[in-house]
């Protein structure tokens, strides 16, 4: 009896009515959904969620959804535990790309808005649970397959010190001279030097080298690393702070990320891969440009007061050059 004079409230009331149409006429709609779950689902293979992935790729991408199939193929042949993309407000219709393709449990795409790489790099690593990350641009060409990842993790367990793997540039900050930057920037190159005058010098390097490796052929280190691709040990790195945001939105992070490594006790490095960059016109070549010649003033005078007595003293150039003494002692005698 109690459940009938429920029931008859409820239907005495307009709201109960209006709940009850509005159930039926989204019936078609939650249909739906039910097979576009069902569908998504049977994507996963029946994958679960690993919730300690060993290595995990963090993509930073902007406007180049032309890029999206070479990315995705490069992707797979290197079989990351995780993959993370970040979009930082693309207009191009590559979200749409993007979540059709990131479909199992380890896949994430975040969406921010024009942030640029050091905040959402900075946030993504802080997402991931994974050991090491790499963090890759929106127009790498990756390896066809997946040696090149296999070849980082085999260093990263060789070398308990290692927090940073860098498979471009390494990059040495030199002493810079004093003096008033001139209005019009002039960047000089002088051999595996570039400078501008007063605001930064320093040299680089990469593989093939002019001399031979002082240690291991496809390895050596170095002051920094310059991405992509760039291997973290995660969880050292967020141990001595992470990015420094203050670097935002870009440029020269890479050298301050080596420099403060080497001060806690860790070791940068790099190693041989076959990785292509720049493909494709696009991202901050294509839409930023103009903040270029900003952040290069700002950032390189910032690097340069942070880290004056290292960079002065000749500090972590002597710590590297030890590591490579010892790295090179190390192989001859193995």
């Amino acid at each position: 009896m109690n459940k009938i004079l429920h029931y008859a409230r409820h239907l005495a009331r307009p709201r109960s009515w209006y709940r009850l149409f509005s159930h039926l006429a989204d019936a078609p709609r939650r249909r739906r959904i039910a097979d576009q779950l069902a569908e998504q689902k049977a994507k996963r293979n029946g994958q679960q969620y690993n919730p300690a992935p060993r290595v995990a790729a963090i993509v930073q991408f902007f406007n180049k959804r032309a890029n999206i199939p070479m990315l995705w193929r490069g992707l797979q042949a290197a079989r990351f535990d995780e993959i993370i993309v970040m979009d930082d407000g693309s207009v191009d219709g590559a979200s749409a790309e993007w979540q059709s393709l990131l479909t199992e449990p380890n896949h994430f795409l975040f969406r921010s808005n024009d942030l640029f790489e050091i905040i959402t790099y900075d946030r993504a690593i802080r997402h991931s649970p994974a050991e090491i990350v790499c963090l890759l641009q929106d127009d790498d060409k990756l390896p066809a397959n997946g040696r090149w990842v296999e070849r980082a993790l085999e260093l990263f367990d060789q070398f308990p010190d290692l927090m940073i793997l860098g498979g471009f540039h390494a990059v040495e900050v030199l002493p810079r001279t004093e003096g008033e930057i001139a209005e019009k920037m002039e960047w000089e190159i002088k051999g595996d030097i570039e400078f501008v005058r007063h605001l930064f010098v320093h040299s680089t390097s990469r593989f093939p080298r002019k001399e031979p490796s002082p240690g291991l052929p496809d390895f050596y280190y170095a002051m920094s690393a310059v991405r992509a691709p760039v291997f973290i040990r995660r969880q050292a790195y967020l141990d001595i702070g992470g990015f420094d945001l203050s670097f935002a939105p870009f440029l020269c992070d890479d050298m301050d990320n080596g420099i403060r490594a080497w001060q806690a006790g860790y070791k940068v490095g790099v190693y041989d891969v076959d990785f292509q960059r720049d493909i494709g016109l696009g991202g901050m070549r294509a839409f930023n440009s103009k903040r270029m010649e900003i952040q290069v003033r700002k950032n390189w005078d910032k690097l340069y007061r942070k880290h004056s007595d290292a960079i002065a003293t000749g500090e972590i150039a002597a710590m590297v050059e030890r590591a490579n003494a010892e790295l090179r002692a190390t192989h001859d005698d193995g």
